[in-house]
């Protein structure tokens, strides 16, 4: 589970998982809206995207262009709610 306090990497999970909520599971988003909703520098936002893959939090398509939640990252996300 994703408890290190990284506010970039819980927003990201937050985002997900209101797109997940509203438009049901995984949560697709495209990399550029999730830039463009976040109020970070976009290099942030994609370090972050990379981290939470490389963790299994989230999934992205073959072409890396749009990403989305695994479940485990849908639990991250209710738990980083909390922190942010």
């Amino acid at each position: 589970m994703w408890m290190d306090g990284n506010t970039s990497q819980n927003k990201i999970l937050v985002l997900l998982a209101k797109e997940w909520d509203y438009s049901g599971p995984p949560g697709i988003l495209d990399v550029g809206e999730i830039v463009a909703a976040l109020p970070l520098a976009p290099s942030e936002t994609l370090a972050a995207l990379k981290e939470l893959f490389v963790a299994g939090l989230v999934d992205m398509n073959p072409f890396k262009t749009s990403a989305f939640l695994t479940p485990q990252g849908y639990e991250a996300a209710q738990n980083a709610k909390k922190q942010i």
